[in-house]
């Protein structure tokens, strides 16, 4: 997945000291939410798109881009404030849900800088931190059907 970056950007990435790092907002959706759980990175809270995102302490590998694999990352979410708690629970570990991961920089919250949507694949939670992985569902890689014709299961035809 390529990533364009804008001249601005690309400085602060590469640059040792940059003026302003890069933000990550992440958005839950999930169909028990009325509106998606939006968090940022951050100190601060910010407006992105007219919607406000909250400041949490948020630890997050983003997905890798090497070929022939699908995308997994990992999100760490602060739990002290239990923020998100009864959203987990009520929705059963945000199951059926989707993650949107985008980076901006603060100077123009408008400009998303690069964004992924992936899939909650597992959730865990203790009384310091949400820990999720997100990805995608490898449907390419599961059987089309669940018996299969073996020598074991159906000698008759080997």
């Amino acid at each position: 997945m390529p990533r364009y970056y804008t001249d601005k950007a690309k400085v602060n990435i590469n640059s040792t000291s940059a003026d302003e790092p890069m933000l990550i907002l992440i958005e839950i959706h999930h169909q028990s939410f009325n509106e998606p759980a939006r968090i940022v990175a951050d100190t601060q809270d910010i407006t992105h798109g007219g919607n406000q995102y909250t400041a949490l302490p948020i630890e997050i590998s983003l997905p890798d881009e090497g070929e022939g694999k699908t995308p997994q990352a990992q999100l760490s979410i602060d739990n002290v404030g239990r923020v998100l708690t009864d959203e987990l629970d009520n929705s059963r570990g945000f199951e059926g849900g989707s993650c949107m991961i985008m980076q901006i920089l603060r100077s123009n919250p408008e400009r998303v800088e690069w964004g992924i949507e992936l899939d909650i694949m597992d959730v865990s939670i203790d009384p310091k931190k949400i820990t999720a992985t997100l990805g995608y569902v490898d449907l390419l890689n599961k059987p089309a059907v669940t018996i299969k014709f073996t020598p074991e299961r159906s000698p008759g035809l080997f």
